[in-house]
């Protein structure tokens, strides 16, 4: 499903096996974690790097470790071995005979951004395992630096067509890691974006295999999120909502997709009985909409809206979805995924 990255020191490591334990019951399998921390003593980085390594043999994760030849004349292979990493994500100044013969006894990760024919053509002929290589892109941690949708997504696609699997960062909406607390996308439209909503684009659109959180927690909502989809389910925020017995239901939209709005399939199949007339007013991006009496055969018509609608007397307007849910809208408009709802408490986001 997915992959969490965490600090060897940016807390404590008791807090980061709970999370990783809580985490790990909705399908994140990945772990990552830094070896290029330059203020600390290299030697001090082993001890919870070897508790977090014992936690992923435990649980049947794989944990990824970022080097450089500068951590290769800190820390050995075999003391690497010893505290339980499984991959290496290789950063810059590495020679390609290096990647090609540590691909035999590692999966490693490359850089995917920076990928190309020719670099791939040399790690072949120098023998590299393919089967163990991976392309994850990096994150950014500086504001205006993360990439561009177009370009990532082209990249990506190429990527799979030579049998690599790709990774790629959203940030996280709980704790942040220093020392900028911007968030760690790969992604710079994804920077101030909700968590889920960027897991989600990223898979259904990115041609993106593993998304990895990259900071330190995720926030109670999204948590919420994530669970939910753990159980194939997409869940939307709303607000200001009126009494209705769609809350309760699981949706899709329709087979057949609308420009404007997302149909729900089962809404009006399922009710029986009266809608009266009640707050039919103008129809914002995100309004959630029931039919009334007045539109006889399609009373009970469940609707969010995706483009701005005006008024209409035949239609009520029940609520809202939470504006941090919007961008979930056109992915469950084109990728029929089942969609839920929740009250969402905005004070205490």
């Amino acid at each position: 499903m997915g992959g969490v990255l965490v600090s060897l020191t940016e807390q404590s490591i008791d807090r980061t096996l709970e999370y990783l334990a809580f985490m790990r019951q909705y399908g994140f399998d990945t772990i990552f974690t830094s070896l290029q921390i330059p203020e600390e003593e290299p030697a001090d980085l082993l001890e919870p790097l070897g508790r977090i390594g014992g936690f992923a043999g435990e649980h049947g994760m794989e944990l990824m470790v970022d080097v450089s030849p500068r951590a290769f004349r800190n820390f050995t292979l075999g003391q690497l071995k010893d505290r339980g990493v499984t991959g290496l994500r290789i950063d810059n100044g590495m020679e390609n005979a290096e990647i090609a013969a540590l691909t035999h006894n590692w999966q490693v990760s490359l850089n995917a951004s920076t990928i190309d024919q020719a670099f791939l053509d040399d790690l072949g002929k120098l023998g590299a395992d393919f089967s163990a290589l991976e392309a994850w892109h990096n994150y950014y941690p500086r504001p205006e630096t993360g990439l561009e949708w177009n370009t990532f997504k082209a990249q990506n696609e190429w990527l799979r067509a030579q049998g690599l699997k790709v990774g790629a960062f959203i940030p996280g909406d709980g704790r942040r890691r220093g020392p900028l607390y911007e968030g760690l996308p790969t992604l710079e439209q994804h920077r101030h974006q909700s968590p889920f909503a960027s897991y989600l684009e990223l898979h259904a659109e990115g041609a993106v295999d593993l998304v990895v959180i990259g900071d330190l927690s995720l926030g109670e909502w999204t948590m919420k999120q994530f669970i939910s989809w753990h159980e194939g389910i997409v869940l939307l925020g709303i607000r200001e909502q009126r009494p209705s017995h769609v809350w309760e239901e699981v949706h899709h939209n329709r087979p057949d997709i609308a420009r404007d709005v997302i149909r729900s399939e089962e809404a009006r199949r399922h009710f029986r009985g009266s809608i009266p007339p009640d707050h039919c007013v103008e129809r914002p991006r995100g309004a959630l909409t029931l039919d009334n009496d007045n539109y006889m055969r399609y009373k009970g018509e469940f609707q969010i809206v995706v483009n701005p609608l005006p008024s209409d007397e035949r239609v009520n307007v029940i609520g809202y979805v939470a504006q941090e849910d919007l961008p979930l809208l056109p992915l469950l408009q084109k990728w029929r995924y089942p969609f839920r709802f929740l009250a969402r408490d905005q004070d205490r986001e």
